[in-house]
């Protein structure tokens, strides 16, 4: 327990540091640019902004608010890094099986830059290296010329991502959506995770219990966007891109939304669910759409980490929420950005700020 004391003693000291909302309040009710990079640079992460926004005409927004999503990326990845640096021997490695998912997501990422010919630095700026693959990796990935050669390069550096990375490959043709092969790196993830987490004290159950409810999102939102984009997958290729975790939704509540007639349908077959409550997602007759349901499980997987590290304050939850907070908040930076950007008013950006 000692190794856990030290770590959330650190990591508090880092919650500490995260907006809360009546600075929220504050930059959503900035009615000028330059107010709003003002009140950025006076918040408690005044060095993060300095280096981004100094010397910058606040009215060219869009390199304005590049050169802040940037210092917000590099913010996160240091922010997210130092919990590596907190835990040791088997607290390490659960830190690291919540962190593998970033790898996914990154590498996810990078295929989907090389698929689309997007440019190097369009790929890595949408990165977050905070796992194995560090910014000098995903880099290296993201120059390759095919993604036949990302998978052997994953090969040559002995990673075991690279096996599901070679068996997507292997089901999807040049012209094909690129489902089939995030299907094998999220079954990779459910399958790895499940050998670092055993079932063993409340910390193991902890994240086990966590990464399952993260499966479940992965589930619900295959369904609901198969669903919203009936062109992207067959039923029965929805179907096989369920990932079996033992999770508390089950094949038969997948594939009972997979079936439905539209999202509203789909999300209406979940009243039988552990996952009712997001059945009441939008009143008849309100328009409805998988980004808004989208931010309700995002919101719930917030709810989530908190409610672990009160219940035990001196496990690894305080780790759990942490990482989720973190992150959720420069989610809400970047909405709050582009809200402003874009002329949305205060109420509409609210609506997607989640704290």
């Amino acid at each position: 327990m000692a190794d856990y004391a030290y770590a959330n003693a650190r990591i508090r000291a880092m919650q500490g540091r995260l907006l809360a909302w009546t600075q929220y309040e504050s930059l959503l009710h900035e009615e000028t640019w330059e107010g709003l990079v003002e009140a950025l640079q006076t918040s408690p992460y005044e060095r993060t902004w300095e280096h981004a926004i100094t010397a910058l005409d606040p009215t060219h927004l869009s390199q304005t608010i590049i050169r802040i999503d940037e210092a917000l990326r590099r913010d996160l990845t240091q922010s997210l890094a130092k919990l590596r640096h907190f835990f040791s021997n088997h607290s390490l490695e659960l830190v690291n099986a919540l962190f593998l998912r970033w790898d996914v997501s990154n590498l996810k990422t990078v295929i989907r830059g090389k698929r689309a010919a997007a440019p190097v630095e369009e790929i890595l700026t949408a990165t977050l290296p905070v796992g194995i693959l560090d910014d000098i990796a995903l880099a290296e990935l993201a120059r390759l010329p095919t993604l036949q050669a990302v998978a052997s390069t994953l090969d040559t550096w002995r990673l075991p991502l690279a096996r599901p990375v070679r068996t997507g490959l292997n089901l999807l043709g040049e012209a094909d959506a690129l489902q089939p092969l995030e299907y094998e790196l999220d079954r990779f993830t459910v399958m790895h995770t499940s050998r670092l987490v055993p079932d063993g004290d409340d910390n193991d159950r902890a994240v086990r219990d966590y990464l399952l409810f993260l499966v479940d999102k992965a589930n619900l939102l295959t369904a609901l966007r198969y669903l919203a984009e009936r062109s992207v997958l067959s039923p029965i290729e929805a179907s096989r891109h369920f990932l079996k975790a033992g999770g508390r939704l089950t094949r038969s509540h997948y594939e009972a939304v997979v079936s439905a007639r539209d999202l509203r349908d789909g999300l209406s077959r979940l009243t039988e669910t552990p996952y009712r409550w997001l059945a009441g997602t939008c009143a008849e007759g309100e328009p409805i759409s998988l980004p808004l349901v989208e931010r309700k499980l995002d919101r719930m997987a917030i709810r989530k980490a908190v409610n672990l590290s009160r219940q035990d304050p001196l496990g690894i939850g305080v780790a759990i929420a942490y990482l989720e907070q973190k992150t959720n908040e420069v989610r809400n930076i970047r909405m709050i950005l582009r809200g402003k950007a874009l002329g949305m008013g205060v109420e509409q950006i609210a609506e997607w700020v989640i704290v």
